[in-house]
């Protein structure tokens, strides 16, 4: 598999037929508890990413002769080790968005791609190709997430950061059962493009 392939693969996957938020639903709490608009979901985004990232680039160096639960226990500790510079780097530069995530955001040292995709995907492969692969998978949550933060803002707001954009709008959607009901609705959205790009890609050309 040449570079290109290789990059279009992994990017199909993580973006697309295995979104972290939109495909299997993992993951959510965070989402639809906290984040409520796109500065919320920039913060859960930042924390995140590097956490996640930095937790599955460090524990691929764990020897895999260890016994599973040693393991997950270590990605754990490693990710809450993390978790403590980027705790100051947020509070530092965005500090009231840092401080509305309040638990979810140290919630995130033992989200699904750290205690199950890692074991289950990433370190089966090779460790460039799975640096990469986490990359995207990283990425396309935060992409996933950033977009559902903005449409909620834009409902329940009727506008994004204090402009006013749609003549109406829905508070409830800033609840935990409005968030809820979005994500649902955007996943369902998302395995019907899924599904149609998949067919689409089967017919005999």
């Amino acid at each position: 598999m040449n570079e290109n392939s290789r990059v279009s693969v992994a990017g199909k996957e993580a973006f697309l037929t295995s979104n972290a938020l939109l495909s299997s639903g993992s993951i959510i709490a965070p989402a639809v508890v906290v984040a409520t608009g796109f500065m919320q979901s920039l913060a859960l985004c930042i924390v995140f990413s590097i956490v996640t990232y930095v937790t599955i680039a460090v524990c691929s160096f764990v020897p895999r002769k260890l016994v599973y639960t040693v393991r997950i226990i270590l990605y754990t500790f490693v990710a809450s080790l993390v978790y403590v510079p980027v705790s100051i780097m947020m509070e530092g530069i965005m500090p009231v968005q840092y401080a509305a995530l309040g638990i979810y955001a140290p919630l995130l040292i033992t989200n699904s791609l750290i205690t199950v995709k890692a074991e289950a995907k990433f370190y089966r492969l090779k460790r460039d190709y799975m640096l990469e692969l986490a990359g995207f998978y990283v990425f396309g949550y935060d992409i996933a997430l950033l977009f559902f933060g903005t449409v909620r803002e834009l409902l329940a707001n009727g506008g994004l950061m204090g402009s006013r954009i749609l003549p109406l709008a829905v508070p409830s959607m800033s609840t935990v059962f409005g968030g809820f009901m979005l994500l649902a609705v955007m996943s369902a959205l998302f395995r019907w493009i899924v599904r149609l790009s998949i067919k689409r890609g089967e017919q005999p050309k």
